[in-house]
């Protein structure tokens, strides 16, 4: 049997599991994924545990991404230029090979004819996590020309723009904390947990009022998938915003994950399927 995993804090939302296993089942494999929900003292000895119980590999989440980095011996260049990782594959020899997934879930999720609108254009993301760094990477290779990060504290986010500057010299990056016009964007994205079921479900990142004053081509990025049509999508929608929910984003970076540690390509419409029935 493969055993596969997600370490984070506080995912017990997560349907993580259901996506895996059905791909499991989509391949004809014998396998089991785990949801481990860790705090931050338990971290190390969480990934140690992975290995002496012959895991084939984990996935990661918030608030992990940046920190397992720098537990990685091999990595590819996604990882590199995110700084993060979001699936680890542990070799036989213990060794943690990390990839960046999020950033194909990401892409994939959009249209072809959308990813080309996209070039030259500005994008502002909403959190300065994993997920955003992500995102910020994504944009960035659909030639985005200018990317503002909206977050609560700017020196927490001085490593990101720092990264970005390094790794993409063409891409100007600014950290904001506040922002009052959203016209001048083309693509407006959530990367942070508010609007996910539970405490934070009613939550907005930024106010009505001001989407309301985007540009009517912008397209609103949800990467919250629980629930499927967030307040904030929801809201877009009812302006008469696109929107794209980040429910595509989560398969298709799982379906890449998935291969990762199988060597297995699952059917994403059977994934689709299955977690659907939970949303």
């Amino acid at each position: 049997m493969i055993k596969t995993a997600l370490i984070g804090n506080s995912i017990s939302h997560s349907l993580s599991g259901v996506i895996h296993n059905a791909a499991y089942k989509s391949v004809g494999l014998e396998g089991k994924y785990d949801i481990i929900d860790i705090k931050p003292e338990r971290l190390l000895q969480t990934i140690q545990n992975l290995k002496d119980e012959g895991y084939a590999g984990f996935n990661v989440t918030i608030p992990y991404k940046v920190e397992v980095r720098k537990q990685l011996q091999l990595w590819d260049m996604f990882v590199d230029y995110a700084g993060c990782t979001n699936c680890v594959k542990i070799k036989p020899d213990g060794a943690l090979y990390g990839y960046n997934t999020d950033i194909y879930g990401f892409t994939e999720a959009i249209e072809q004819n959308k990813r080309d609108n996209l070039a030259e254009k500005k994008a502002l993301i909403i959190g300065n996590g994993g997920a955003a760094r992500a995102v910020a990477v994504a944009l960035v290779m659909m030639k985005i020309s200018k990317i503002d990060f909206l977050v609560r504290d700017i020196q927490k986010a001085f490593a990101l723009k720092e990264l970005l500057k390094i790794n993409f010299k063409d891409t100007a990056c600014e950290t904001i904390q506040k922002v009052t016009d959203i016209k001048s964007y083309s693509m407006i994205i959530n990367a942070t947990p508010l609007g996910t079921v539970g405490e934070n479900e009613t939550k907005m990142p930024i106010a009505a009022s001001l989407l309301e004053k985007a540009d009517k081509s912008v397209i609103v990025y949800d990467l919250v998938y629980n629930p499927q049509r967030t307040v904030f999508i929801k809201t877009a929608q009812e302006i008469g915003l696109d929107t794209i929910g980040g429910l595509d984003m989560l398969i298709y970076q799982a379906q890449k994950a998935f291969k990762v540690f199988t060597g297995k390509q699952p059917d994403y419409k059977c994934m689709k399927e299955a977690v659907q029935l939970y949303i």
